[in-house]
């Protein structure tokens, strides 16, 4: 429960015509939101819950596109400003609900192929609220839906008092030290309207993104070079208007512009592997067979920020050879011993509606002359979909990726590593190669 809920509901009842006017103001914003929207979203028709989406101006041109959007906001007077311009578009929407991004309980599990999260991170002071807003738009998602996020940035609100009220950090002084230190801009009763912010630093996006169980997708900043110097460029037509747009579309995934405009756009994904890693664990546990995720997986269940392309599964040679017959009418290449340059080993291919797994049994690694064993010789239990599954130490996955000279995915493992264990891994091998 957000305790400032009702604060900022009053705050956007009292404004429900200026909220919809913002994209006027702002054009630049909406437009590169809605190229966004177009390069990642998964085409019409689809569902997509418009979590926060105030009164409707992204729900109502999603609808007009073909998807089948449901608008869900904090504030009565947003959505009954959304239901006329609604009827004014001549479209309808396929419901107006009211509620907190952080309870979307009246919502089923993979109820919504999309996910808009574009407004409640603004409002949620604490950081356990934020989590919750994004742990319930990845439970509402399908496997593989996308999620769409954004951030007020965390210098937009001295930027504004530069450019509107530059007295500001003067005259309310503790306001403006809280908001560089922490981010938070909470209510006091002498602020006009009650206003409730969070403004996030560019570097947190990604972490909220990842350790709630989805992929970053990118990162992107909507006002791109024109952020609080738009006014110009939004006044443009044609050509020339286009022209604007696509410069700061091609520039908004830059890193170097993200502490410099006011919003920042989080494209994510739902990942379907999760799911189908949750089904293959019950499948195999019934059928008695043991198994251990290994490589890039292993190292994203791990908490590294990997983007998952496979599954990589270790067995041994029996239960290799089951899981060809419990999955024949999904094998790509059958199991079967193989042998190439570096590797060799009981290996099959199989594709889960689109998720590609790879089975192996007795892998081993060509070093000279020489077949050297590589099965995982460690392992821990993570948790996937309420599941337990068994992982490689991610302490093992670093050194292989060591051997086989992959230093940047090395690199991105070792800051996960527990150093102990690393170390006495390092030593063994120090042993072993003398």
């Amino acid at each position: 429960m957000n305790p400032n809920q009702d604060v900022i509901a009053r705050m956007y009842d009292s404004q429900s015509q200026k909220e919809w006017d913002r994209m006027d103001r702002h054009r630049t914003e909406f437009a590169v939101t809605l190229k966004a929207m177009a390069e990642y979203l998964p085409k019409p028709p689809a569902r997509i819950l418009d979590c926060g989406g105030g009164p409707g101006r992204y729900a109502i041109e999603l609808t007009r596109q073909g998807y089948q959007v449901t608008l869900f906001d904090l504030s009565a007077e947003e959505l009954s400003l959304a239901r006329i311009k609604a009827q004014e578009a001549g479209v309808d929407l396929e419901a107006y609900l009211q509620g907190s991004a952080t309870d979307l309980s009246g919502f089923a599990p993979g109820s919504f192929d999309i996910v808009l999260l574009m407004g409640p991170l603004y409002h949620l002071l604490e950081l356990e609220q934020r989590q919750r807003a994004v742990i319930e738009a990845r439970r509402v998602l399908k496997p593989g839906g996308m999620l769409l996020a954004t951030f007020i940035t965390r210098y937009s609100g001295h930027r504004y008092a530069a450019r509107e009220e530059a007295d500001w950090i003067l005259r309310d002084e503790p306001a403006s030290q809280e908001l560089l230190e922490t981010g938070r801009l909470p209510p006091r009763p002498s602020r006009e309207g009650g206003f409730v912010a969070y403004m996030a630093h560019p570097t947190e996006a990604a972490p909220l993104i990842w350790e709630n169980g989805l992929e970053l997708v990118t990162l992107l900043g909507v006002e791109g070079l024109v952020s609080m110097i738009e006014d110009q460029v939004n006044a443009q037509e044609g050509e020339l208007w286009e022209r604007w747009v696509e410069l700061n579309y091609h520039l908004s995934s830059d890193p170097a512009l993200h502490a410099g405009v006011e919003h920042l756009l989080a494209v994510a994904v739902r990942p379907r592997w999760q799911a189908v890693l949750r089904q293959l664990a019950d499948r195999l546990a019934q059928a008695g067979l043991g198994f251990t995720v290994v490589g890039g997986t292993s190292a994203a269940l791990q908490g590294v920020w990997l983007p998952v392309r496979d599954l990589d599964l270790e067995m041994d040679i029996p239960s290799v050879y089951r899981f060809q017959e419990l999955f024949s009418a999904q094998a790509v290449l059958p199991v079967g011993w193989r042998e190439d340059e570096k590797y060799r080993s009981h290996y099959g291919r199989f594709d889960f509606d689109g998720v590609v797994v790879e089975v192996m049994a007795d892998l081993q690694w060509r070093q000279g002359e020489n077949w050297i064993p590589v099965a995982t010789r460690n392992h821990r239990q993570v948790e996937v979909e309420g599941a337990s599954v068994s992982v490689s130490w991610l302490e093992e996955e670093t050194l292989a990726y060591l051997r086989r000279g992959r230093l940047e995915r090395a690199a991105q493992c070792l800051s996960r590593c527990d150093p102990q264990r690393m170390s006495r891994l390092v030593y063994q091998q120090l042993m072993k190669d003398r």
